[in-house]
């Protein structure tokens, strides 16, 4: 495993909590519900009969690398954190005794990346809202995505996260621009606007095509009655899949999810 970590103090890894961090995704309906959504929308790339290149940035435990890697495809997976890796691989192991010998992983963030081959899907979910400069991250992924390739986009919504804490009446909160006084490590510490990330996308790189765009967890997370959560979870995926990608909808996605192609 070539180890090429550069980066700024103020990016979130988590290493010390990998397992809290798997479990606190996975482990729970919200972070079930994320991850089918996303298998969802990129249900034409998965089960494409084409055998893709693809990129998993930021990919922490190797959820999504394994569902790639076990539909036959290429796939590269890299991490800031060397115990997140760990898991990953761990994860990759049981697709590599099934048959799938297409997986690498890699310790490097992003901002380091400099693949000699470019990719035909760069997946980067739940990322930039740990970063300090997610718009440079957005950047640095699309280099190395191939024409025709596409970026798989996702990341946690602040406009959801504004709405979801007025609902509970946290106005100090709010007031103080959604930043805590002491900060959980698992809470994502830079929330990003959609409209912001679809602006810049637009502006910067005008010949590039979003796809794709919808909320992920558009209702699940406002349940007032919780147990809901779990005892109905399969009413709520069903009315996620059919009005997460329509409006108004998709804005209270406490996830934002875009598909991006480089033309």
């Amino acid at each position: 495993m070539k180890d090429r970590k550069v980066a700024t103090p103020t990016d979130t890894f988590f290493n010390g909590i990998a397992n809290k961090f798997d479990n606190n995704i996975y482990g729970t309906t919200k972070g079930r519900l994320r991850h089918q959504m996303l298998l969802h929308y990129l249900s034409a790339l998965i089960h494409s009969p084409q055998r893709l290149a693809v990129l998993d940035a930021g990919g922490g435990t190797g959820m999504m690398s394994l569902e790639f890697a076990q539909a036959g495809h290429q796939v590269t997976l890299c991490d800031g954190s060397e115990e997140v890796l760990n898991i990953a691989k761990q994860r990759l192991a049981g697709a590599t005794l099934a048959g799938a010998t297409n997986t690498s992983v890699e310790q490097t963030d992003i901002l380091s990346l400099n693949y000699p081959q470019q990719f035909d899907v760069v997946l980067c979910h739940a990322v930039l809202e740990w970063l300090q400069e997610p718009l440079v991250i957005v950047d640095k992924l699309f280099t190395q995505l191939r024409q025709g390739g596409r970026l798989s986009l996702s990341f946690f919504n602040r406009d959801a996260a504004l709405f979801n804490n007025a609902i509970w009446g946290n106005f100090d909160y709010i007031d103080a621009g959604l930043k805590a006084r002491n900060q959980v490590r698992l809470n994502p510490h830079n929330a990003q606007r959609p409209s912001e990330i679809m602006h810049y996308i637009q502006h910067k790189y005008p010949t590039y095509t979003i796809e794709h765009k919808a909320g992920i967890r558009c209702f699940h997370d406002y349940l007032q009655d919780r147990s809901k959560q779990v005892d109905e979870y399969d009413k709520i995926l069903a009315l996620e899949m059919k009005y997460g990608a329509t409006e108004p909808y998709m804005w209270l996605g406490k996830y934002f999810h875009l598909i991006i192609k480089k033309d």
